[in-house]
């Protein structure tokens, strides 16, 4: 390797990407000899060179020392060529070994104060000179820490931290500096360290400046517990409590709860002086097969509008349902509630079998047929809501009390009409025309079900024909005193079934034969016009979306939240005892319920994150990024967050069960006849539920005033779940208002930080009004503030990587809204990874402006920016070489390439904050920041399906399902009754199930680590593991 330096154009040498694409591959192992001109003489850094062979002879003693410690290892070895029997190249080599001799000689007779040395200095020289060197004595154990010993217990304590597995072990690094003839020093710890530096007072000399500065990193350490009362490191005690063992809470059924099952709001009773009317209508009502009117609901409170939700019928036919309150308040004139209320009470009796005592002062609600069809616009547009009632039909069934009489009426009396059976509450029938070519004594025909009464008997087979299949409802002493009457006109009619759950898509009624014959020897003719019946048989599932959205719109109104209802009851609705899984793989699922909480807890989890993440930021400027992270983790952590929610009462607005016939009907009347139900007022929910539910309610108050671009309902939701001083903010502007400009910021900048701040304004677009604020980030932990008195990136790292977090999953909720929580956490994985937030910083070229103190550093971070524009070039050829233009480039390119050093994402990250703190945290600069620089990569997300392919729980189903095309596998987790003593967290087991087997299994502190080792170990197995031999060891016949 090497650049040219003849006149010959055929040696048109090397261009620097060449040479460093030469050097990666050499030091990858690619190569095995490198051969290079005096550009490899310095600066090259291989750790594997073990031999060194010079050709041309060095002419200078640094040229010597340099091209020797090419070589890197301990045993390697240098060679220097010289030409046989030349006398001046013997020379040259005495002399210069001659030169480095004396050169060494020299550093050796430096004064103390100058000398590069470890720990073998003579301290107990420096410290006689000092005048005063302070000693901190413990009361409990007399444990003293002098100067000189707080170097080396400072040395025990960096050894007892967890360091990376390639490192021996880390150490602290101390920074001298001289101020006006005096020595300051400043000790900085690695980054596991929870206190990362500390400034000392000044000395007269460097030695007795870095005892100092180890002196008063150890009083902090002290303070803080992370040393004993011996002076031993507490650290690796102290740390698994902060891995939220205290404060984590059970995912099992811990307590049964008392469930709200009505609003408060149908506890308004009285005989109402006016009402307010909801429209009840359909969207297609062509799916019910059968002509219907649209219905009113009419209320003593205005209700809320609630979103839209879908009815499922028969022959896979749907509609959606559409609850829409009118503004205006309708004046009740006299008889109008009795009206109202017979006609209510008419639909419970006729439609629903159920009679109750006309009390129109204790119904919660009434019912009212509508003179408009379901797609007319007055509907919704007319002012006066008592325009668009039907009260001819009220009137009639107001002054009709029983039912239509049918004996010597004419015959057309048999036309479109709703037939009941009193005698059996499950045979309700729609009349088509007389059939005069039929008797009573002919077939049945089978669309007529039996009757509850005959099924079973002796009767069962003998009623074929048409009179004894209607009759048959009748109790058997009844039945055998009633006369045979074949005189009775036949009815060609339609058998209504009895649909379950209109709500849950699965519970339907294929393609029966409902056709069947009558005689009205027992069956009644109601008065109810059949579209308002067919309307009518839709009230059960839309009375028990509408309760389940006013009873959760309620609970968030008593804890000052003012949520869109469907995003309230989307919040608080757990479908199944294992909600977080897919639908496939959850227990206990209650159908028909709708979305459940799980996307809306991903959204609220990130919002938690950023809201708490900028308090703590603006109030508690002087705190160290693991005190934040302890400080964070006590506000969002599930523990306080199910405390608080029990104090709310939260819990019994929860919606655990799936629709119930027997539980939609008005509580408080007195039931004159039909079925009594009791239901069961509790409900069963862990711990953990309640928790999520909370964070849930979080996203939905972002998501209510979002297109207002507003974040002021979410905050308030997040400092009622918290519920701490650390967090008391009710408006975005709250937060700014908590911040104070710290000293540091605010001081006048240096020429270089100007430079800075005018370099990234070229860059990025973005002009710093604080330069010293934009140097910070930049500014690596080495890096000591006693320089330029600014504090290192960590702080704004921390608050950058909320914010970011919080951008990436707000983008991928709206972009993606089908995708379930799993998928958008993947993926999620990809846009905040330090893999590509590294990549980012390289192609940002924000790198450069970093200061360390590091060298190692700074040559990993060279080697990185080398291998990573060299995967770009290659992407950008790729794209050209296939027709695409080189900016077509794939923008995954950084995906197969090796982990970046971990400053370069940091440093991303602590941009962000500063930006966001610069602007007076302006929001809006981070999202500007994210669709100028981030989203580019991320336009199509299917890109990075193979990056959260490489999850183990993902990667596993993926291979169970494409190598050995296993369907019945799943895999499971519960908690365990392993408590673990110190922490009193709950140990949880998961386990691999193919074909209902438990294949593997694990135990973790959590689910997701339980199922991520459960999932590896299944995985291990699988490897190299052939079709014909997974289906003998697992049993399986899918394929």
């Amino acid at each position: 390797m090497g650049s040219a330096r003849s006149g010959n154009a055929a040696d048109v040498g090397m261009s620097l990407a060449e040479q460093n694409s030469t050097i990666r591959r050499f030091r990858n192992g690619e190569l095995n000899c490198l051969f290079a001109t005096s550009a490899g003489e310095e600066g090259i850094d291989i750790p594997d060179c073990n031999v060194v062979i010079r050709f041309d002879l060095y002419k200078t003693v640094i040229q010597y020392i340099q091209s020797r410690g090419r070589a890197r290892r301990i045993d390697s070895r240098f060679y220097q060529m010289i030409e046989a029997g030349n006398l001046a190249h013997r020379q040259l080599v005495a002399d210069i070994q001659d030169h480095e001799n004396k050169l060494r000689d020299f550093c050796t007779m430096l004064p103390e104060d100058r000398l590069i040395t470890g720990y073998d200095y003579d301290i107990d020289y420096h410290l006689s000179k000092e005048r005063t060197h302070r000693v901190y004595r413990v009361p409990s154990t007399g444990a003293m820490l002098t100067y000189k010993g707080s170097i080396v217990v400072l040395a025990r304590f960096v050894s007892s931290l967890p360091h990376p597995a390639d490192v021996l072990c880390d150490t602290a690094d101390y920074i001298v500096h001289n101020v006006g003839g005096e020595f300051e020093c400043e000790v900085i710890l690695p980054d596991s360290s929870p206190i990362r530096s500390a400034i000392g007072r000044r000395a007269s000399s460097k030695q007795v400046a870095k005892c100092s500065a180890a002196f008063e990193m150890c009083l902090k350490l002290k303070k803080q517990k992370h040393l004993d009362d011996n002076l031993r490191s507490t650290f690796s005690k102290r740390l698994p409590a902060m891995r939220n063992a205290r404060l984590a809470i059970s995912s099992k059924k811990r307590a049964e709860y008392l469930m709200r099952r009505k609003p408060v709001t149908w506890s308004v009773l009285g005989v109402p002086e006016r009402l307010f009317v909801t429209v009840l209508k359909l969207s297609n009502p062509e799916a019910l097969g059968r002509p219907s009117q649209p219905l009113a609901l009419l209320t003593r409170e205005q209700l809320p509008r609630i979103a839209t939700f879908p009815l499922y019928f028969g022959n896979q036919q749907t509609s959606d349902v559409e609850c829409f309150p009118l503004s205006a308040a309708m004046n009740c004139l006299p008889g109008d509630i009795d009206g109202l209320n017979r006609f209510t009470l008419r639909i419970f009796k006729d439609v629903f079998s159920k009679e109750y005592a006309s009390e129109a002062e204790k119904m919660p609600y009434y019912f009212a047929p509508l003179i408009y069809s379901h797609h007319s616009g007055r509907l919704v547009s007319c002012e006066d809501p008592r325009a668009i009632i039907n009260w001819d039909c009220i009137v009639e069934i107001q002054n009709t009390p029983g039912d239509i009489e049918w004996e010597n009426a004419p015959e057309t009396i048999f036309d479109d009409k709703f037939v009941r059976d009193p005698y059996d509450g499950s045979r309700k029938f729609y009349t088509i025309c007389r059939r005069p070519d039929l008797r009573s004594s002919d077939s049945q025909l089978p669309g007529l079900p039996r009757s509850r009464r005959a099924r079973g008997s002796q009767e069962e087979t003998a009623h074929s024909d048409i009179w004894s299949s209607i009759v048959c409802s009748l109790w058997r002493k009844s039945l055998e005193k009633m006369p045979r009457r074949d005189d009775l006109a036949v009815i060609e009619a339609e058998y209504i079934p009895l649909r379950r759950n209109l709500l849950d898509r699965l519970d339907t009624t294929g393609e029966v034969q409902r056709r069947c014959y009558l005689v009205f020897q027992t069956l009644k003719i109601s008065v109810l016009p059949v579209g308002v019946v067919a309307m009518a048989y839709n009230l059960p599932a839309i009375i028990y979306r509408l309760e389940s959205s006013l009873i959760v719109v309620e609970a968030c109104k008593l804890i000052g939240l003012d949520l869109h209802p469907d995003l309230a009851l989307e919040a608080m609705t757990k479908d199944s005892d294992n909600t977080e899984e897919k639908p496939e793989d959850q227990i206990n699922l209650q159908r028909g319920m709708g979305k459940n909480y799980e996307r809306l807890e991903f959204l609220g989890d990130s919002f938690l994150k950023m809201s708490t993440t900028i308090a703590l930021f603006s109030q508690i400027p002087d705190c160290d990024e693991f005190q934040y992270h302890v400080d964070r983790m006590v506000l969002i952590c599930n523990k306080n967050l199910f405390n608080n929610a029990l104090e709310m009462k939260l819990q019994e607005s929860i919606r655990t069960q799936a629709f119930n016939r027997s539980s939609w009907y008005p509580e408080g009347l007195e039931l004159l006849k039909g079925r009594i139900y009791t239901s069961k007022g509790n409900h069963s929910l862990a711990d953990k539920s309640i928790a999520d539910v909370c964070e849930a309610l979080i996203g939905a108050a972002y998501m209510t005033t979002r297109g207002q671009k507003s974040f002021d309902m979410a905050i308030q939701a997040v400092t009622k779940f918290v519920n701490h001083s650390n967090h008391k903010m009710t408006t975005y502007d709250d937060y700014y208002a908590a911040y104070k400009i710290p000293e540091w910021q605010s001081s006048e900048p240096r020429a270089v930080h100007y430079d800075l701040a005018s370099e990234i304004e070229k860059k990025m677009g973005y002009r710093f009004k604080y330069p010293r604020l934009l140097r910070s980030a930049f500014t690596h932990p080495s890096y000591g503030s006693i320089y330029e008195g600014i504090p290192n990136y960590q702080r704004l790292e921390f608050l950058g990587d909320a914010l970011l977090d919080m951008v990436c999953v707000d983008y991928l909720f709206h972009r993606f809204p089908g995708a379930d929580p799993q998928w958008l956490t993947e993926h999620k994985m990809a846009m905040v990874s330090n893999q590509f937030l590294g990549c980012l910083c390289v192609s940002l070229d924000l790198q450069k402006h970093m200061v360390s103190m590091q060298a190692s550093l700074q040559k990993e971070i060279a080697d990185y920016v080398m291998t990573i524009t060299e995967a770009r070039a290659q992407a950008e050829e790729s794209a050209e070489a296939s027709g695409l233009g080189r900016a077509k480039y794939a923008r995954n390119y950084w995906m197969g390439e090796k982990q970046p050093p971990k400053s370069l994402p940091d440093i991303v990250e602590s941009y962000i904050g500063a930006v966001f703190v610069d602007s007076e945290y302006n929001y809006e600069e981070v999202q500007r920041f994210f669709d100028t620089h981030i989203l580019p990569f991320f336009e199509d997300m299917h890109l990075y399906d193979t990056y959260a392919n490489n999850h183990p729980v993902t990667l596993l189903s993926n291979i169970l399902a494409t190598d050995f095309r296993c369907q019945r596998w799943r895999i499971m987790s519960s908690e365990t009754d392993d408590v673990d003593r110190e922490f009193k967290a709950t140990k949880v087991v998961a386990g691999v199930m193919i074909h209902g087997v438990v294949t593997e299994d694990a135990y973790a502190d959590s689910s997701r680590y339980a199922k991520l080792k459960a999932a590896r170990k299944l995985l291990s197995r699988l490897k190299d593991m052939g079709m014909d031999e997974f289906k003998k060891t697992f049993n399986c016949s899918c394929s």
